[in-house]
């Protein structure tokens, strides 16, 4: 069964709101429970950060309120942007699914009188956390707390779902759904690698240089790069000898990566646009627990190989060749 909604005629007039004011990644996570609630008829707001509230498109959700970072407290949202989203989500929805682990994302749908609400608890591993946690909600699902392997972030925001009577089964992989959800429906594929050039590009004691050193392995590469980082961007392009395109709008960036033959990407919001879109993804971790990192987070819906970040001790080269070497694994495995 993949993706198999509950279509029953309570659950097609059910108001849902979904609560992810975290990261691009995070979001994208999030893609395969709306889809499936979509599918079952329920109509779908969501509770976004300024970060990812422009990634979807405007047609996926009935309404999306946005709750603001409050850089003087930690985990926390401004008061503004916190009254507003409970004033506009008080009396409109039936069930709240909570798919973040931040207070006010529990602290909202409570105060709200979203009469079910469903979301995470970690048991007795965090025993506090986990009681405050299970007074905000009508009903909970277990979230290891402990640095143990655990099922894909899809798997565990979709077991919300679930646990409401809403969705059934296993998460939808429908690529075409998940690509008109992002805008890029209409994007074809194009021979070209592309390499997501952030910071976290950049190996720990590593710098610029170091790691357009290791790109010069990659052959017919560009460099996509936000224009806050541009000043990043020229100098892995001048290092590695690659072209650098400058992507402002989150749609370029999205339809950028969309079109790529390959993307080479740290584990970022990027690899799981990737992941959503179908790009074959070489995704990097870090070295302390990425295997195990890799198994929550890998990209949920396209080819991936996963490259662990280089050793102290190993060489711009020899990381270039293991980038290289797990490129052109993913490429023969594609065809």
């Amino acid at each position: 069964m993949v993706g198999w909604p509950v279509t029953s005629r309570s659950a097609q007039s059910v108001r849902v709101l979904l609560v992810r004011m975290d990261g691009i990644g995070d979001a994208l996570a999030m893609l395969p429970l709306a889809l499936a609630l979509r599918g079952a008829g329920c109509e779908i707001g969501a509770v976004l950060s300024p970060r990812n509230q422009d990634l979807f498109a405007r047609d996926l959700f009935t309404r999306v309120h946005v709750l603001v970072p409050d850089a003087a407290r930690l985990h926390g949202s401004t008061e503004a942007s916190f009254e507003r989203a409970l004033h506009e989500i008080t009396g409109t929805y039936d069930v709240a699914l909570i798919c973040s682990e931040e207070p006010d994302a529990y602290r909202l749908a409570a105060l709200a009188g979203v009469r079910t609400r469903v979301g995470f608890w970690n048991a007795f591993e965090k025993p506090f956390k986990s009681l405050w946690a299970r007074w905000r909600c009508t009903r909970v699902v277990y979230r290891p707390a402990a640095w143990v392997a655990q099922p894909h972030e899809v798997r565990q925001l979709f077991a919300l779902g679930v646990k409401a009577g809403l969705v059934r089964g296993e998460p939808p992989r429908d690529l075409a759904a998940m690509r008109e959800a992002l805008n890029v429906d209409h994007v074809s594929r194009v021979d070209v690698v592309a390499v997501q050039a952030t910071r976290k590009l950049i190996p720990p004691g590593r710098d610029a240089a170091w790691m357009g050193q290791a790109l010069r392995a990659i052959p017919k590469a560009r460099l996509l790069v936000h224009t806050g980082e541009l000043e990043l961007g020229r100098r892995l392009a001048a290092a590695s000898g690659h072209p650098c395109d400058p992507l402002g709008a989150k749609g370029q960036w999205l339809r950028a990566v969309a079109a790529a033959g390959v993307l080479i990407t740290p584990d970022s919001g990027a690899a799981h646009v990737a992941g959503a879109v179908g790009t074959p993804v070489v995704d990097i971790f870090p070295r302390e627990h990425g295997e195990r990192l890799a198994e929550q987070w890998y990209p949920w819906n396209a080819p991936y190989r996963v490259v662990l970040e280089p050793s102290a001790e190993e060489s711009a080269d020899a990381y270039g060749a293991r980038l290289m070497e797990a490129m052109s694994a993913l490429a023969a495995a594609c065809r």
